[in-house]
């Protein structure tokens, strides 16, 4: 009975975090000022590239597989903006998110599947470049000693006043 309760909990608990769109989605159309990187598996497109403080930056992350990717009460896609000195200033998830139902899927080779996040900036930003980074959690073989701290191609924003 209580592995029951366990088992339910954990697919509660599996609902929260970052929700990919499923395989074979498409991200949706940009506007024509968006800023683009690829680093293996991962296409990120966030737009607009260029806004006034106090604006929103969407972001839309397209993974195609075959790659192991961690989901359920984990936030999967994490991503933070710098400032031109490197230092953080916002990130999401915030708090980041902990808990024990922590599952993972496979995505197969030539499926997709789309993330999108948003990073709402502070009408407080002084003008200038700012980069948005990110972190998609896969899941590490077995044996492997340490998780990179960032995955996502940088992708510069212009602030303007």
């Amino acid at each position: 009975m209580k592995r029951l309760l366990m088992l339910l909990l954990a697919l509660v608990l599996a609902g929260c975090g970052a929700q990919g769109v499923g395989p074979g989605s498409s991200p949706t159309p940009t506007p024509t000022d968006t800023v683009s990187g690829t680093n293996g598996p991962f296409h990120a497109d966030a737009s607009p590239a260029r806004l006034a403080a106090g604006g929103t930056v969407h972001l839309t992350l397209t993974v195609t597989g075959p790659i192991d990717y961690e989901i359920g009460c984990v936030q999967t896609l994490h991503i933070w903006a710098e400032d031109s000195q490197r230092q953080t200033i916002w990130q999401q998830p915030v708090p980041e998110v902990q808990c024990m139902a922590i599952g993972h899927k496979v995505l197969p080779a030539g499926d997709t599947a789309t993330f999108s996040a948003d990073w709402p900036t502070s009408s407080k930003l002084a003008p200038g470049s700012y980069t948005l980074h990110g972190l998609f959690l896969v899941v590490l073989p077995r044996g492997a000693a340490a998780r990179v701290r960032e995955n996502l191609a940088p992708l510069t924003i212009q602030i303007s006043g």
